[in-house]
């Protein structure tokens, strides 16, 4: 074998020239440098668990400053280059948005069009998230909103949890749109089983003292008139004069909210609850169920000031005003009234969501 510098004859595997000293170990390849403007990776000593950094080509603010955005921390060399590819098919300068700032962007354009209810119900379900307001989003993975799943398990009910999962997946959606993420973590997220809880309605006594406080407690009337027409309580409150319709001397309720199924659909008013109906219309309000000075109701001045304590006063359980709708429902099952009857007059497209929920 021939010494690789001076060409001297020298043993087979020999590491190094008796004559001139030179090494024979193969040379070592040099890496490629990566071209400038394509951004770069490198390895820090001082993390042990992700040591690769991957670093987005340098950017440069309105002064002319560079700017170099850190992509994020990887176990091998390999997955930074390939996060740092993956940048550069699709950049973005949002890579280090917090959650907090992504939700901020995202809420106007992701309420535009949407109920103050549902808006309502995305701010509600934002508050549970607290803990993960200020991390990079990008850096947010399924165990970390998992954690907050499981610590509220035991106090909130499977709807506002699965509320939490639809405003994180909304939030995915949007991150993935712009490029900031490209999988949706969220996705992953388990909720725990939904208990399946026959809810209250209240009882033919319950009704019967109900129905003997109409006119004589405030808002017993109300509460009797919910028994016997299960409209929800925001349809209840925004009746006017022209949802009412008379035929043959039967009033007939129209409209509705909600669902597909609730809306324009028609309801008879039962001859029980038909005085109910004359004597509140007489008011001459905004709508028919109206304050004294004739403006609307809102649903929670009425729950909580109207509601409640009428039932406090009559003396029966403090259900929800949902359990009227329950009751109305129960009793019409009761009576044998077909399904399909009972699917028009509730609005729903399946009568059991409030005869067993």
């Amino acid at each position: 074998m021939e010494c690789r510098k001076c060409g001297r004859e020298i043993p087979e595997k020999s590491k190094y020239c008796n004559l001139c000293g030179a090494s024979q170990a193969p040379p070592r390849r040099r890496a490629l440098k990566r071209e400038n403007g394509t951004g770069s990776v490198y390895k820090r000593k001082d993390n042990k668990t992700a040591p690769y950094v991957a670093v987005a080509p340098t950017r440069y603010d309105d002064y002319g400053r560079a700017i170099r955005d850190i992509i994020g921390n990887y176990r091998t060399e390999r997955e930074a280059k390939d996060a740092l590819e993956d940048f550069r098919r699709s950049p973005t300068t949002r890579i280090n948005i917090t959650l907090e700032q992504l939700y901020e962007e995202w809420f106007p354009i992701g309420c535009r069009g949407k109920s103050k209810q549902l808006q309502d119900g995305y701010k509600a379900a934002w508050k549970h998230l607290k803990p993960l307001w200020p991390y990079k989003f990008k850096e947010i993975r399924t165990a970390d909103m998992q954690g907050i799943v499981d610590d509220l398990a035991g106090t909130m009910s499977h709807s506002s949890l699965s509320k939490i999962k639809i405003l994180l997946g909304l939030l995915y959606k949007y991150a993935m749109q712009n490029d900031i993420v490209h999988k949706n973590y969220a996705s992953f997220l388990i909720l725990p089983k939904r208990q399946n809880v026959v809810k209250d309605c209240f009882s033919d006594l319950e009704l019967k003292k109900i129905e003997q406080a109409a006119g004589v407690i405030p808002f017993a009337d109300c509460i009797l008139f919910l028994c016997y027409t299960g409209l929800r309580i925001t349809e209840f409150l925004t009746l006017t004069k022209t949802s009412v319709r008379y035929e043959s001397g039967v009033a007939y309720l129209t409209g509705g909210i909600k669902t597909d199924a609730g809306k324009n659909r028609i309801v008879p008013v039962h001859p029980k609850v038909q005085p109910v109906l004359k004597e509140w219309a007489e008011k001459n309000g905004d709508t028919i169920f109206c304050r004294p000075d004739g403006s609307a109701y809102t649903a929670n001045y009425f729950r909580e000031r109207c509601y409640k304590p009428a039932l406090t006063e009559i003396g029966v359980r403090p259900l929800t005003p949902h359990a009227t709708r329950r009751t109305f429902a129960t009793r019409m099952s009761a009576a044998g009234v077909k399904p399909e009857d009972m699917i028009a007059l509730m609005g729903h497209s399946d009568f059991s969501v409030d005869i067993n929920h």
